[in-house]
């Protein structure tokens, strides 16, 4: 998947490889923080971190660790934000200034059809019905979209509430033709400036990638 800075109206860098094996790259911290891990979690970890910081790098910032906050969320030098994701030998980071953009939400989904229990899960009652009317061509595709999507979505909430929400919490309304998507939270009183997002996706063959950006003012 190589368009993901399509997914952004906003100035992002990205970077995107297969996982590495490379955790001499990593400051002491990130590998103490990995130490315990099995090994794809650490190469998960090492691949995002070290494309994290070429793509800050296209940006101007200096090199720094990047070691999750206590709640597992990924951590930015001062001036900017980003998001990782991670899905079968595959990561990518995107990236952007601060001064461009509140917070980001990627996430890249192997292209595959979810079972009928993680259906039940993740699509509410009004995106099953849409779903289902929807050309038969398309249908398998969809729930694996919709549940990337409000994956991205969380990820960009995230840093601004720090709140939780479940995949129940979110609802969609997708333009297949554009290639866009609003999400909106049904949860009560969730905070303004992210209870509705718009986002974009793109799909290949082998992947579902979405991405939402929150911006400034």
């Amino acid at each position: 998947m190589t368009a993901i800075t399509t997914l952004f109206r906003c100035p992002v860098a990205v970077k995107a490889s297969g996982l590495l094996t490379a955790e001499a790259d990593l400051f002491p911290e990130e590998r103490a923080f990995i130490r315990a891990a099995v090994p794809k979690r650490r190469a998960e970890f090492a691949t995002a971190r070290i494309l994290a910081r070429k793509a800050l790098g296209t940006l101007g910032a200096v090199p720094i660790p990047l070691v999750p906050r206590p709640d597992r969320a990924p951590t930015w030098p001062s001036g900017y934000t980003g998001s990782i994701s991670h899905c079968d030998n595959f990561c990518a980071v995107v990236v952007a200034r601060s001064r461009d953009v509140v917070s980001l939400g990627l996430d890249v989904e192997n292209r595959r059809e979810l079972d009928r229990t993680m259906q039940e899960l993740v699509l509410t009652p009004a995106e099953r019905q849409w779903a289902a009317v929807q050309p038969e061509a398309l249908r398998p595709t969809l729930p694996i979209l919709i549940f990337s999507a409000k994956e991205a979505f969380y990820k960009c909430q995230y840093p601004v509430t720090r709140g939780f929400l479940d995949f129940q919490d979110v609802e969609l309304a997708i333009d297949w033709m554009s290639g866009t998507y609003t999400a909106r939270v049904l949860k009560p009183e969730w905070p303004a400036a992210v209870a509705c997002l718009s986002g974009r996706f793109l799909i290949d063959d082998d992947r579902v990638g979405c991405g939402v950006e929150l911006l400034p003012g």
